[in-house]
């Protein structure tokens, strides 16, 4: 435990360096001469000098105003990405407690990105703060009835949670390219593969289907039979499921853009939307049951991304996501007793929790510039905040792949990263062949060779 060394910087916004940004006067209550604003474009940015005069952590917090709502934004420090801030709705300058972040004696920059809507900045502070070790999450599964699997992944979750952190990566198409791709690059595999149940709904023949619909719905058939034979060989398996709407759309459908799905009606028994939703749900269960008959426990992240509401299942607010979300979890746990599945959050805002009676873990998905292998340090302390610290958490999609000596440095132990398939993993200028190779073979990596020293439940 590192020693508190009482040292507390307010750097004046005035003071930074601008780009597209401007230096405004007309809302009052700024701390200094004057405060930043004009994040109107991506780019726009304000950069400041923070001198350290002492190695230590430091808490980071931001003092703004967010005049027209809640506006997420990107932070950088010394150019490393460490994730979205979130500046809730404020009429007046206030605080936001950004993150903890580890700096060493000397001058550091710190950047503040405009990633969507405007922000008004008066002031960065730094304190140097004691740091405490977090209480550990819990690892006990909300079914009761889990199934020993499960348990057991839970239980080898709950031994390295903090100490390791399981390479992982998704794949759309039941090929997998990516993972022959990381092989043939670091001479390992992931320790986890993400998939993707999109051609397993009923409705993905859609209207003005463009070729890139018809390729990724006809790549992604044979998925259950890939997640068996990657189980059987000792892999740990996430699945997420890119609902194509139950009823009418065009192309993509999943996306609100596409469809005038109704998911309020969905949830009425007896409407036609009901009765197309329920359908699904059951296809897809039949389907999880194949994986619980072979004794995979499989790592479930459904109605992901839903306060973005670009899917159709977050397009109508928190209310019909959370009834939709438990009414899943109660079909598939009591009806189908899929006791094999691990349920994973992915919706990431303090109205859009459904319980933590129905939630196993957490995930972020987090994009961030290619060749940025910053530590996420701020999504992560986002995620513990939300769940209380109940929850163990993981990066369950992002873009290049962050460096593990970064994210123990700044405590930001993800549980597991997911870069998310195609050119996140495949292209050098996202995640460069070094950037895979140092990951991979990370003494603080775990991948799938090590599953059978770490994990001796895996096949």
């Amino acid at each position: 435990m590192s020693q508190p060394i009482h040292t507390k910087l307010h750097i004046g916004a005035e003071e930074g360096r601008l780009d597209g940004a401007f230096l405004s006067t007309e809302l009052s209550g700024y701390s200094g001469t004057g405060y930043v604003t004009g994040f109107g474009k991506n780019g726009d940015s304000i950069e400041i000098d923070a001198c350290i005069p002492q190695d230590g952590h430091y808490e980071l917090s931001i003092r703004y105003a967010a005049l027209k709502g809640t506006k997420p934004n990107n932070l950088y420090v010394d150019g490393y990405a460490y994730g979205h801030l979130h500046f809730t709705a404020s009429d007046a300058f206030e605080n936001l407690a950004a993150c903890t972040i580890f700096l060493k004696e000397g001058t550091h920059t710190i950047k503040l990105e405009h990633y969507y809507g405007l922000v008004e900045v008066d002031a960065f502070i730094l304190t140097a703060v004691e740091t405490v070790p977090r209480p550990k999450p819990s690892f006990e599964l909300t079914n009761p009835n889990a199934s020993a699997e499960a348990a057991a992944l839970m239980k080898f979750f709950s031994d390295i949670y903090g100490s390791k952190i399981i390479t992982g990566q998704h794949t759309s198409a039941a090929a997998g390219p990516e993972i022959d791709y990381i092989h043939e690059v670091t001479g390992k595999y992931p320790a986890m593969r993400g998939f993707d149940l999109l051609s397993y709904s009923h409705a993905t023949t859609t209207k003005n289907r463009s070729q890139s619909a018809i390729d990724e719905v006809a790549d992604n058939r044979g998925t259950i039979e890939q997640i068996i034979k990657w189980a059987q060989g000792g892999g740990l398996v996430e699945i997420c499921w890119h609902w194509f709407s139950p009823l009418a759309g065009t192309d993509k459908s999943f996306y609100t853009k596409d469809t005038d799905f109704d998911l309020n009606k969905a949830l009425i028994p007896g409407t036609p939307e009901h009765e197309a939703i329920l359908k699904d749900m059951d296809a897809i269960a039949l389907e999880l049951t194949r994986l619980r008959d072979h004794n995979i426990p499989v790592l479930w992240r459904p109605l992901h991304e839903a306060e973005g509401k670009w899917f159709w299942w977050g397009a109508q607010g928190a209310e019909p996501f959370i009834k939709l979300f438990r009414w899943m979890y109660d079909l598939y746990t009591n009806k189908y007793e899929l006791n094999n599945l691990i349920w994973l959050w992915n919706a990431p805002h303090p109205e859009w929790i459904p319980g933590m009676d129905v939630i196993d873990l957490a995930g972020a998905d987090l994009y961030v510039q290619g060749g940025n292998y910053g530590p996420l340090t701020c999504g992560f302390e986002y995620m513990h905040r939300l769940t209380e610290g109940k929850r163990a958490i993981a990066l369950t999609e992002n873009g290049p792949v962050p460096d593990p000596d970064l994210m123990f440095a700044t405590q930001a132990p993800w549980l597991w990263f997911m870069p998310w398939w195609g050119g996140f993993c495949t292209d050098p200028a996202i995640t460069s062949h070094e950037q895979l190779r140092h990951t991979y073979n990370h003494p603080h990596t775990i991948t799938l060779d090590d599953l059978k020293t770490y994990f001796p439940g895996s096949k």
